[in-house]
């Protein structure tokens, strides 16, 4: 399968409605795309986002990417007494809490993005607004 072309115009229209979501939140945060297998395409760090947001980001893009689905979703499975427990501390790069989703195209996961440095929610929404110009760009 050739994987899909991540292009810059692409990843800018989806970094500015994170922007703007931020704003519209009064968060600072960093945003993370990546492509199928987990790899960076995409990184911007918006305001004075904590430092630790930039490990994060990169982490919920790469979790719900690889394991194709959202993170806070993978979580729930990863917690005490549920089937991948500690599946995190063997695989550091898997974040499992809220703000990353994969990115779907025609059934197949394609990539992944990740946002923090807000609260879970505000991560959430600013990632709802990435995933609405995805799934308006990536079929035209």
């Amino acid at each position: 399968m050739k994987d899909f072309e991540f292009s810059l115009t692409l990843c800018q229209k989806m970094a500015q409605a994170a922007e703007k979501a931020a704003q519209e939140q009064g968060a600072d945060v960093c945003i993370a795309i990546c492509d199928r297998h987990g790899n960076m395409r995409y990184f911007y760090r918006f305001g004075d986002a904590f430092v630790i947001s930039i490990k994060i980001a990169e982490g919920k893009a790469y979790t719900s990417a690889v394991v194709g689905q959202p993170s806070g979703d993978f979580g729930k499975i990863a917690q005490v007494g549920a089937p991948a427990f500690g599946i995190n501390i063997n695989c550091p790069n898997l974040v499992i809490f809220g703000g990353g989703f994969p990115l779907v195209l025609n059934g197949k996961t394609v990539g992944g993005i990740g946002v923090s440095g807000g609260s879970v929610e505000q991560d959430e929404a600013i990632a709802h607004k990435m995933l609405e110009v995805f799934n308006k760009e990536s079929v035209a």
